[in-house]
């Protein structure tokens, strides 16, 4: 049985527009790209009558250490790239990380254990990086 969890939840403290602006503006600071993203609201959890939740799904890799996990393994095709989603809570956004690798209950391949690895550090940074900064910003305007 695997014990690791396959997603992360991170909240920030803006309302939805805003907070993916500020994903995407700290994903590509760490020389990650939004290889696709859709939208895929009222996808889930529709429920007749009451208004949908924004929510996108970010695809998002390192086109560098994608390149070295495929031409090492061509299983990194499978787990690369990674997902994150953007989802409106009313005035505050959950970003949800999700790793596919951590749904298999195996031991990753040598080549592709070490890029995937440094890519999921980078996109975790980022979405702390993201909600830190409208926390910082929060306090800035709120010390006016």
């Amino acid at each position: 049985m695997n014990t690791v969890s396959a997603s992360q939840t991170y909240v920030i403290a803006e309302e939805f527009d805003k907070a993916l602006k500020l994903v995407r503006q700290a994903l590509a600071e760490r020389e990650l790209s939004v290889t696709t993203e859709w939208d895929i609201t009222g996808d889930l959890y529709r429920v007749p009558g009451k208004t949908e939740k924004p929510m996108r799904l970010l695809l998002v890799d390192s086109p560098m250490l994608t390149f070295e996990a495929m031409a090492l393994d061509r299983a990194a095709g499978a787990l690369i790239p990674l997902h994150v989603l953007v989802s409106s809570a009313g005035d505050r956004t959950e970003v949800i990380f999700i790793e596919p690798a951590a749904l298999f209950d195996r031991r990753l391949p040598v080549g592709v254990a070490g890029p995937l690895e440094q890519i999921k550090t980078r996109v975790r940074a980022a979405i702390e990086s993201a909600a830190a900064r409208s926390e910082a910003e929060r306090r800035r305007l709120g010390g006016m």
